[in-house]
């Protein structure tokens, strides 16, 4: 499933209606038609309704659902903000012909009426909002922006169209008055801002409309979120054996941050790896023997509790003579003399890589990192925070936070790799272009060693499925393990090894969710 920009949304629509030859009163009655269908789902059992409708063709859509509303013998009042009904686009004013022909009661409302909302806002069991579309640009000015005020006062039920009413639809940010609403109905396709913190917080549930727009027009678009049909699952063979499902090596640890190697090979082995192997300094080997029974530790080069300067040497000519499939590293290993000697050649090897947290820290500091990754000639996964993400690009957190898209697009773009950057959102970008929102996960995941799992499960999956479908694969049965074990944990007491727990848990319903997910009409995001 695609997710748009306003401007792509425009350029969709606009092609849909010039050159596919569907009318826009088409589109606009496809769209309130369904958003209708929605809300009396939803609020059945409610009879009185307003609809405040902007000058636009959002205001449009609400009309449509207004008529829709009235046509199942809902109590329905639209108040339009706008003095003069020449100022109404076309098909807004067409629609509101129809709605009044109905015998709908429709109120225009201008600045110097606007008191008149107060009592029918607070009169509604359920208030639909259509001020502003996708359109729109932040932030809202005049006496709509004291619609919205009331709305978010007054209003019970708070159903917006298309996106709530003064958010911008490109970025998370808000800015100004704008709309919380309880339900969003966006069509044809979710936009940044449905995906992105802040702003979709405001959304509430977020259904995602069809309402005929022609797909052809998008394809250069190469921005996804993921859907369970979209993703692969590692499959496991009657006639097999262990070396069948790949041989996981993890390199890291240090004294105090031993914990994390840990998490990341049981990850490993939860996620299906065959074997998993874990490679750490020696004085610390006797707590990796006392605390993994499936997985193997092999020790190597230590100085006081920390990689040594033999250790990269020795970690090379474990891999050269070893039967491994991929490398992951990283995970509690600090940053030290010898830890940096250790990231520069472990980037010589030739396997599938993911490195995260402090190995992401050392490659920040080594001479030309980026043009060494872009040399490597196997697939490389780099899984950022934020905060990495910054000494990685020198690029300011707020400014990450605020273009996760772009910064992670850039950032492949100039490597070669493929970057999970993680936030409240984690975003995936390819060396090709592509970018692929996940929404899976939760608060309960803002933890100590999530990161860890998370570079474990990416390791097994980018043998088993390749890079690309096992970094998206990865990061969304990450996420869906976390939701899964706060349904029994709770998010304020989770661990990251409670999300180990439930990976298998997670292919099971990733699994279901392939079989089922058919989307007609519409889809809720709740659902993906």
């Amino acid at each position: 499933m695609r997710v748009l920009k306003a401007s792509e949304m425009a350029f969709a629509d606009d092609n849909t209606i010039r050159l596919t030859g569907i009318p826009s009163l088409v589109l606009m009655e496809n769209a309130g038609r369904t958003a209708s269908q929605i809300i009396l789902n939803r609020y059945s059992n409610e009879k009185n309704f307003v609809v405040i409708a902007g000058s636009g063709n959002n205001g449009g859509d609400g009309i449509v659902i207004a008529r829709y509303l009235l046509r199942k013998g809902k109590n329905v009042k639209v108040f339009v903000l706008s003095d003069n009904r020449s100022k109404l686009s076309q098909d807004n004013l067409r629609n509101l012909e129809i709605f009044e022909s109905l015998g709908g009661e429709a109120v225009l409302i201008g600045s110097d009426k606007l008191r008149k909302l107060i009592n029918a806002i607070k009169e509604a069991d359920v208030v639909v909002d259509g001020i502003f579309g996708t359109g729109f640009k932040p932030p809202v000015r005049g006496y709509r922006e004291k619609a919205i005020q009331f709305i978010n006062k007054y209003g019970k039920n708070i159903v917006s169209v298309d996106i709530p009413s003064g958010l911008s639809t490109d970025t998370g940010k808000t800015e100004g008055s704008f709309v919380k609403a309880d339900l969003t109905i966006t069509f044809a396709y979710p936009k940044i801002a449905h995906i992105l913190y802040p702003s979709s917080l405001y959304c509430g549930e977020v259904f995602v409309v069809d309402i005929s727009i022609d797909d052809s027009y998008l394809k250069e678009i190469k921005r996804f979120i993921l859907t369970p049909e979209i993703l692969k699952l590692p499959e496991r063979k009657k006639n097999s054996h262990k070396y069948t499902y790949g041989h996981t090596l993890i390199v890291g640890g240090s004294t105090g941050k031993t914990g994390a190697v840990i998490m990341s090979a049981k990850a490993s082995t939860a996620a299906g790896s065959g074997l998993t192997t874990v490679c750490v300094p020696k004085s610390l080997n006797v707590i990796f023997e006392t605390s993994l029974t499936e997985e193997m530790s092999i020790p190597v080069d230590d100085e006081d509790g920390f990689f040594g300067k033999k250790a990269y040497r020795q970690i090379l000519e474990i891999i050269k003579n070893g039967k491994f499939t991929s490398v992951v590293v990283g995970m509690g290993m600090s940053v030290k003399e010898y830890t940096l000697d250790l990231v520069e050649n472990i980037l010589k090897v030739k396997l599938p890589l993911v490195i995260d947290a402090d190995g992401l820290n050392n490659l920040s500091i080594i001479d030309n990192f980026k043009e060494k990754l872009r040399k490597r000639k196997f697939p490389t996964v780099l899984t950022p925070h934020i905060g990495e993400m910054s000494r990685l690009t020198g690029i300011q957190t707020k400014d990450i936070n605020e273009n996760m898209e772009d910064v992670a697009k850039e950032f492949s773009k100039e490597t070669g790799v493929f970057t999970v950057l993680k936030s409240s959102r984690t975003v995936i970008a390819t060396p090709e272009g592509k970018v692929f929102y996940s929404t899976k996960g939760n608060e309960g995941m803002a933890t100590a060693g999530t990161g860890d799992v998370l570079s474990g499960i990416l390791g097994t999956l980018i043998y088993r499925l390749g890079v690309e479908e096992g970094t998206k694969t990865g990061v969304y049965i990450h996420g869906l393990a976390g939701e899964l074990a706060s349904f029994e944990k709770g998010v304020e007491s989770m661990k990251a090894t409670d999300i180990i727990d439930y990976v298998g848990t997670a292919y099971e319903v990733l699994k279901d969710k392939k079989s089922k997910f058919n989307p007609d009409f519409y889809t809720s995001l709740s659902d993906i």
